[in-house]
């Protein structure tokens, strides 16, 4: 994926953060094709990790103290697919359909599983966008 230097994401988080975020890019590490790039953003006046799929924009993070603020992007079509997804969460679905981006507070492992979901879906979306195959209908059990 990359080699970035990101000793200034440890150098501003607790070392708890720091496990975290090294979790949530070990992640998005093991999606094909994901990239991170690290951009400077002009209202904080920081360097801020951002991960992106097939050149769009999936999340990206503020990391500070004892929790990273991730910020995920959906664009109209990518919001629409994500809030019909029913196998997300609906306080997931809710949130994103509300505007183009949802702020999420990552604290612990426990807070990046529906996180990551919601980043799952995403990727999977513009994945059958790319490729033009659509997901395995699968009977469902009662």
């Amino acid at each position: 994926m990359e080699t970035t230097d990101l000793s200034f994401v440890a150098d501003r988080v607790q070392p708890q953060t720091w496990t975290l975020f090294q979790s949530l890019r070990t992640r998005m590490r093991q999606l094909r094709g994901v990239t991170m790039k690290v951009q400077y953003e002009k209202e904080s006046r920081e360097p801020t990790p951002a991960f992106y799929y097939e050149n769009r924009l999936l999340f990206h993070v503020h990391a500070r103290g004892e929790e990273i603020n991730a910020t995920f992007h959906a664009d109209q079509r990518a919001r629409n697919r994500i809030v019909e997804d029913q196998s997300l969460d609906w306080r997931l679905r809710d949130r994103v359909n509300k505007r183009t981006w949802a702020a999420f507070t990552l604290r612990n492992l426990k807070d990046l599983a529906p996180f990551m979901d919601l980043v799952k879906a995403k990727y999977e979306h513009i994945n059958q966008e790319a490729t033009g195959k659509q997901p395995e209908l699968r009977p469902i059990a009662f």
